[in-house]
């Protein structure tokens, strides 16, 4: 389980600067950078408020991790101590990423 902070204001799972959902998916399977990765768990915020059942954001989560090219994959799961989401006024998946992508 990995720290999850978010900075994507304009996704629904946001609060506080943590991802309200328990469980994520970064995509960009042949990434090299950053910029080349994307949070695919992304909705766009149409409401305000937290998405999770007890309106808190959880302390750990579960970040599935399609980036095989990132030094913290290990089986697609993301192995970092903590990882930054970033992205604030993103509109769809694609203008989100892992900011804390570093290549192998």
């Amino acid at each position: 389980m990995t720290e999850l902070k978010c900075s994507v204001r304009s996704c629904s799972f946001q609060k506080d600067d943590c991802c309200c959902r328990g469980n994520i998916t970064v995509e960009g399977a042949h990434a090299n950078r950053n910029s080349e990765t994307s949070c695919g768990s992304f909705e766009e915020k149409k409401t305000c408020g937290c998405a999770n059942s007890t309106g808190e954001p959880p302390k750990m989560s579960d970040v599935t991790c399609e980036a095989v090219n990132c030094k913290f994959n290990e089986g697609r799961k993301c192995h970092a101590k903590d990882i930054q989401v970033a992205g604030s006024n993103a509109c769809t998946c694609m203008e989100t990423e892992c900011a804390s992508f570093c290549c192998a």
